[in-house]
């Protein structure tokens, strides 16, 4: 009901000789740059009293009057959040991206950051006052008030009333209280954990991020070793933090291997996978002989990301998991061999791939994965080939590596013949032009 409320209050041209502080004058000439060809933003910050819902990647910025004497900024949505998030918009926002054609805008635009060129900070609001939204600009100048944004965030229509997700963080006694909007941001993440389709974590997370000091730190582990795990998020996301924030988080990080909580030991086995650090693999293989078996599995699952070299004496033990009854228990085992550089493993992959052409990938150790991690380009013959089945369930996951191990951004919609058609054969193409490619350093190299 909020959401269709809110839509239906935006209007189309606002009333004649309206004006105000954020009025841009018509005499401003209008920029006709092409909005399907956005020009880099560059570095910025994104100012404003809350962590926003949509994610940084899905949005774009068009200066009013111009780029090189801007006045303010206006925002515009891109992919999913376009509809998703559509109740960001204030009237002002909602006119300008609805109801102005690109052209007649009075602004140049769009420019769009790069991923991870745009950052979030927090502004104070009072009781009654709000400040707009701003838009800083590394390259200088005064910050830009954002005049198609809401002051203050909107109501989402699809939180509940109550989340249980909150009752911890409510109850939590900072041992060494964090600024504000890092408790905001907690607070963000524990939600987010129970809230669908939720993407406020996100901006949360780089809110921590920017914000590493050793009491942060510990208050992260301190949240991971108190914290239930009915909902993980929080859990996935502080260990994250912890692991990417330098020399001391990650030993902090591979401290919390011997959590008496089996969850928590298999997250920290995730975490260290997904990280992909050599200095990982001593308590990996300590989780390895752990007493619950899908810790052991987790464990394995992420020493086959690090890689173990041939000169670490820990290998003949991945080389007796080759043998092993579980067929996950070899793709892992040989995923990690291939990646510390055996690249016999290769052919032991790839004739998984064309002899049980019966299972799906997913069936076999994620093979899918462990393809596109490792970018096996061999298997993508029989990877189209997997494309062809008539097993809707093989097809999906021959689709998901064949765009893992080539890059190609290729999506084909399920039960759509002729995206699947057009898939097979841009992949066929990529496949001839690769072994062109390789014959050709195989000649330079002669």
């Amino acid at each position: 009901m909020a959401l269709a409320h809110q839509k239906k209050d935006r209007g189309g041209d606002p009333p004649a000789g309206e004006q105000g502080p954020d009025y841009v004058p018509p005499e401003a000439l209008a920029m006709g740059t092409d909005p399907g060809t956005a020009a880099p933003l560059g570095p910025a910050v994104l100012a404003a009293t809350y962590i926003p819902d949509f994610p940084f990647e899905e949005i774009q910025f068009w200066f009013a009057p111009s780029r090189a004497q801007p006045e303010a900024v206006y925002h515009e949505f891109l992919g999913r959040s376009a509809d998703k998030w559509d109740f960001y918009y204030n009237k002002k926002g909602w006119r300008f991206v609805h109801h102005t054609d690109p052209a007649e805008r009075r602004a140049e635009g769009p420019f769009r950051p790069r991923p991870g060129e745009l950052r979030l900070r927090i502004l104070e609001a009072g009781r009654f006052f709000a400040p707009r939204p701003q838009l800083e600009l590394k390259e200088g100048g005064r910050p830009l008030p954002i005049l198609s944004i809401e002051k203050r965030r909107p109501l989402n229509p699809w939180k509940p009333n109550y989340i249980k997700a909150l009752n911890f963080i409510k109850k939590y006694e900072w041992p060494r209280a964090p600024a504000q909007q890092l408790q905001t941001a907690i607070w963000e993440i524990e939600e987010c954990g129970e809230v669908a389709g939720s993407t406020a974590w996100q901006n949360a997370e780089m809110l921590l991020t920017d914000s590493i000091s050793p009491d942060l730190l510990f208050t992260l582990s301190d949240l991971f070793e108190k914290r239930p795990e009915e909902f993980p998020l929080g859990s996935e996301v502080y260990l994250k933090i912890l692991g990417r924030a330098g020399a001391e988080g990650f030993r902090m990080l591979c401290d919390l291997h011997s959590q008496p909580i089996t969850r928590k030991r298999k997250h920290v086995a995730r975490t260290l996978g997904e990280l992909g650090q050599a200095e990982g693999l001593e308590p990996l293989f300590l989780l390895l002989d752990d007493e619950d078996p899908d810790v052991r599995n987790a464990a394995l699952r992420a020493i086959g990301r690090v890689g173990v070299p041939a000169a670490d004496p820990r290998v003949e033990s991945l080389r007796g998991r080759l043998e092993a009854e579980s067929l996950a228990h070899r793709v892992w085992a040989a995923e990690a061999l291939l990646k510390g550089g055996d690249e016999s493993q290769k052919k032991f992959l790839i004739n998984l791939v064309k002899e049980e052409e019966g299972r799906p990938l997913s069936d076999m150790g994620e093979l899918g994965e462990v393809l596109a991690e490792q970018k096996v380009v061999e298997a993508v013959p029989f990877l189209i080939n997997r494309l062809k089945s008539d097993n809707s369930e093989i097809r999906v996951d021959a689709a998901e590596a064949l765009r893992g191990v080539t890059g190609l951004p290729i999506e084909v919609v399920p039960g759509d013949e002729e995206s699947r058609r057009l898939a097979i054969r841009a992949y066929s193409r990529w496949w001839e032009d690769s072994k062109k490619e390789r014959r050709r350093a195989g000649d330079g190299k002669s």
